[in-house]
């Protein structure tokens, strides 16, 4: 059912006639109690949130799922571990350890005493050759931080849900080979230390670790879907090394080396440097990889990026000189961001993990249609050689360079770069062609054009809209409505984005659901929108742009609509239209009110501050009731503190 009437601004004159109105100001001065209660409930239960935490509605960049990977490489990386090896208890059957022995098949908890020492025993046929230390569970807090902690190699070891595994270096750096190591969700490794897993050594962690530094090496295998924290630098090392992570890393530093491997499906923080310095590496990013700087100094064949790198400062490639035999991969519809590109060159800079030393150099940087590579700061180009640069797609749509500057890297040398393909170069300052001897500096092949001062005027006609995955281009024609860039011709079924709200009754019962209202918004014009509701969890009266949202679907105040499990669709969503509003705010503008009491109190999102409704996309599955939003999304508590968290 679709009800549609024209609602100016977000007047709710009407509707609060006779009731307080509930005095707040957006810094959290002179709020009400129940947006006081409401937000210390918030800080107790998911923490402080992060101070540029936008709740969705700045862009849409987090508010994604993960992105399968698109351009393969020619490894195939691992999956995760079967759902039955992470254990919320000790298996019936398995009695406490209550003394060290050769090969174990028990469990230790917080109450064991000492040194552990597994140290392995011959299989039941008596191989020695075939020795490990068995099956070990872990449950409760097992510190082992002032004593040695020995469970010998080809074994089974058990993060049971809730346990915590502390270890000091020594232990850290000792683990032994061939181990699988299963962490289940809630647990935890901790050590002050290098955890090191040598020697196929595989962890596979649904819980956190906690190292000082972390390395893999000798066809070991780090397979995280919970969250990695680490004080200084991850290495990915030689003899086919893995890291895949479906979760949440943070470093300082990231090194590949020799046959090393990486692949991000969901969000990576590096504050200083990642370097990709192997021809023999393979570095994937299938969601956010954010780093200080990207220093790509070899000729892998396989560096792609499926979404989202954002570079904060420098991005540096210095290829081999054959060929093919090295370069940047971007995917359709992906994106970098970075201060500064540095494309061949000469010049040397220290970074925190080494130094990154150009002297001149090829590049490639092969692009897919709707991908945008944007420099905020200097394009510095330096191919030396014909045919290297950057390339968009052959086919299938154009590709951006979108830079603040772009200028040569050396004077009378050539080949500076080359444009090809369906490529379009957008940029305030371009560096003119010209030749050195019979080679030009700039080098066209296929429909690759520049858009600068002294080449073609104005924007290249494309539009690229922003995603998760890429930042977009506005090009000629996208500011007007209806031109260019405007999405969606037929706005009923494509939402721009959908807004679930928590009507500050969590304070009470602890009910973080957010699903008191959930409402879709799809953008009729850059002032207007039709608003759909799709659920209504709440039992106190409540409006949406001036609207009472249980008036809408017909029912009385205390009706839940649509939230219940199993009954999600028994009443048809309701739609009506509203103006007065401005699309670039996503719907952060859109009026939440509900009745605590005798007040109307006002749902909002004010960013770094609890926030009572959160943008999400259409797609977004809200709770049940009685579901807490973090049991159905355990990276909520995450994302919550760190905006890069890719949590649904």
């Amino acid at each position: 059912m679709i009800k549609k009437f024209i609602l100016f601004g977000t007047a709710v004159t009407a509707i609060v006639t006779g009731l307080v109105s509930c005095s707040h100001d957006f810094e959290g001065n002179n709020l009400s109690q129940a947006e006081i209660a409401y937000r210390t409930s918030f800080v107790k239960t998911f923490g402080v949130p992060a101070a540029d935490q936008d709740w969705g509605f700045g862009s849409d960049e987090t508010a994604g799922a993960r992105m399968t990977r698109t351009i393969q490489p020619s490894y195939n990386f691992p999956s995760d571990a079967a759902a039955t090896k992470f254990l919320a208890a000790v298996p019936d059957g398995v009695q406490k350890l209550t003394q060290n022995v050769g090969r174990a098949n028990n469990y230790i908890d917080e109450t064991w005493q000492g040194d552990l020492n597994i140290w392995g025993g011959a299989t039941a046929e008596g191989n020695w050759q075939d020795r490990s230390g068995g099956v070990l569970y872990i449950k409760g807090n097992c510190d082992f931080s002032d004593r040695s902690f020995y469970f010998d190699g080809n074994s089974e070891l058990y993060l049971l849900e809730g346990a915590t595994l502390t270890l000091n270096a020594n232990n850290a750096a000792n683990l032994q080979q061939n181990t699988m190591i299963y962490m289940a969700a809630g647990s935890k490794i901790v050590t002050p230390g290098e955890l090191k897993l040598n020697n196929g050594l595989h962890i596979y962690n649904h819980g956190s670790i906690e190292a000082n530094k972390l390395s893999t090496n000798s066809n070991s295998l780090l397979y995280n879907v919970g969250k990695v924290t680490v004080a200084t630098k991850i290495s990915v090392e030689n003899n086919l090394s893995v890291v895949v992570n479906d979760g949440i890393i943070m470093a300082a530093d990231l090194n590949t080396a020799g046959s090393g491997k990486i692949e991000n499906n969901d969000s990576v923080r590096i504050t200083g440097t990642t370097f990709v310095n192997s021809n023999d590496n393979t570095w994937v990013n299938n969601g956010h990889y954010h780093t200080g700087n990207f220093i790509y100094n070899a000729a892998s064949d396989e560096v792609i990026n499926n979404c989202r790198l954002t570079v904060d400062e420098d991005f540096n490639i210095n290829l081999g000189d054959n060929p093919g035999n090295g370069n940047f991969k971007m995917d359709a519809g992906s994106g970098v961001v970075t201060k500064n590109f540095n494309g061949g060159g000469n010049w040397a800079k220290n970074y925190s993990t080494g130094r990154s030393a150009f002297n001149g150099g090829p590049f490639y940087v092969y692009m897919g249609a709707n991908s945008v590579f944007k420099v905020t700061g200097t394009c510095t180009l330096n191919a030396t050689k014909a045919d290297y640069g950057f390339y968009g797609p052959e086919t299938g749509g154009y590709a951006v360079l979108d830079a603040k500057e772009i200028k040569k890297g050396a004077d009378n040398q050539g080949y500076e770069v080359t444009y090809g393909n369906n490529l379009y170069v957008y940029t305030e300052n371009h560096f003119g062609n010209g030749y050195s001897g019979q080679y030009p500096y700039i080098d066209f092949k296929g429909n690759a054009k520049i858009f600068a001062p002294g080449f073609e005027d104005g924007k290249p006609a494309i539009t690229i809209q922003p995603s998760r995955c890429c930042a977009g281009f506005a090009g000629s024609g996208s500011e007007g409505e209806g031109e260019g860039g405007e999405s969606g011709d037929t706005p009923e079924l494509t939402p721009d984005v959908r807004i679930i709200a928590e009507d500050l009754s969590a304070s009470e019962s602890s009910d973080f659901d957010f699903n008191d209202v959930v409402f879709d918004v799809t953008f009729t014009s850059n002032t207007s929108a039709l608003v759909t509701l799709q659920a209504a969890g709440g039992t106190l009266p409540l409006t949406v742009a001036g609207v009472e949202v249980h008036d809408m679907f017909g029912v009385s105040t205390s009706t839940m609509v649509n939230t219940l499990a199993g009954h999600k669709t028994d009443y048809p969503s309701v739609s009506f239209e509203i103006t007065g509003i401005d699309k670039s705010k996503r719907g952060r503008d859109i009026e939440i009110l509900v009745l605590k009491g005798d007040e109307w109190c006002p749902l909002e999102a004010h960013q770094g501050i609890p926030a009572a409704k959160i943008a999400v996309k259409p797609t977004f599955v809200w709770c049940d009731e009685y579901e807490a939003i973090e049991s159905r999304y355990p990276l909520f508590r995450d994302w919550v503190q760190n905006r890069e968290v890719i949590w649904y």
